[in-house]
This record gives C-alpha cells, structure tokens and sequence, in this order.
C-alpha cells in the first residue's frame, strides 16, 4: 500500500502539467470545479491526500486534480465556480490563503454566473461531507 502523498505534491504536478492549480490548503473539496467543467470526468479525478487548513490539524482528504490536463480547453468555468478562490490559472497563484478565502467567500453571494444555488446544491454538500471525511 502506497503511502499518501502531501498535497504539495499534487500542486506542484498541476504547476508543470496543467493550466490551472489548486491551493489545497483553502480547496473545500465540494467539487463544483468538477461539475462546472465540461469535460468533467474526463479531465478531473479526486485523490486522497495529506492536506491542512493554514498548516493546523492535517488530514487526509480527497481532493480534485487534473488526470488528464492536456484536454483543458481552458474556458475557466472551473475557476469561475470555485467558492473559495482556491482553482487559480497557473499565472494567477494564490498569494494570500486567508485573504482569498475571505474574499471568495465575501463575493459568494454576488456571482452571477453561476450563482448561490450551483455552489450550495445539495450534491456538491454531500461531496464536501465525503471528501472530507464527516
């Protein structure tokens, strides 16, 4: 059995490999970005990983990655239904954790595209329950 893998890890394979990262330590692992995407599962995995919020009380969780990057046709829905600004492009890394989190969590409300009820559906509940171990 192989042992689980940080989530730096799987940040620094979506660096090299993929348009797009996650900031693991913010992802609340509801896989909206997987439900957003339209070529979901064809792109898209979850993974178990050593992951923890600001560096406190770390857990393995699942978590989205890209299996497949090179099919990214890079629209940025994925990006655009992320609640917590956690799915950034590659260019665009997040700087700083709390502040994101804070001000993705503050504009929440306000989108427009895909607004409250994509982000809270009951699905994407049901998945941050699973994925993070409740």
């Amino acid at each position: 059995m192989s042992e689980t893998k940080s989530w730096k890890e799987y940040y620094d394979y979506m660096k090299q490999k993929a348009p797009l990262t996650i900031y693991y330590p913010i992802c609340g692992g509801g896989e909206e970005c997987i439900t957003a995407c339209p070529y979901g599962e064809k792109i898209w995995d979850v993974k178990p990983m050593k992951v923890s919020l600001f560096g406190f009380n770390e857990k393995v969780r699942l978590r989205p990655v890209m299996k497949n990057p090179e099919l990214c046709k890079e629209c940025y829905l994925c990006v655009e239904a992320c609640p917590t600004g956690a799915l950034r492009a590659k260019d665009k890394p997040v700087k700083h954790p709390l502040l994101t989190l804070i001000y993705s969590t503050l504009k929440l409300p306000f989108k427009k595209k895909y607004n409250i009820k994509f982000v809270f559906r009951s699905e994407h509940v049901e998945k941050f329950r699973r994925n993070n171990g409740r």
